[in-house]
């Protein structure tokens, strides 16, 4: 079976296939999955949403989840440029 891959951020189908090399696929994200085309040219859905990825260790190292909250929004805002 070689399923369609759904775009990681709004979900719909992309025009790519499960088994499709990544070296042949425009918006595929390294570790995160596929992108369709308007979100990878990020004009196509108003409802765009960000993506954070957060280290294990940071999560491991963090004391508590008041604390680890805090380390999120951090990147967040390093990652929007605030």
């Amino acid at each position: 079976m070689n399923p369609i891959e759904t775009c990681i951020l709004c979900g719909v189908d992309t025009q790519y296939r499960f088994n499709d090399h990544i070296d042949y696929r425009t918006g595929y994200v390294e570790g995160a999955g596929q992108l369709c085309l308007h979100c990878y040219n990020n004009n196509g859905h108003k409802e765009m949403k960000v993506v954070i990825h957060v280290d294990e260790n940071t999560i491991l190292n963090t004391p508590n989840d008041m604390e680890l909250g805090g380390v999120v929004r951090n990147e967040y805002y390093k990652l929007k440029g605030l």
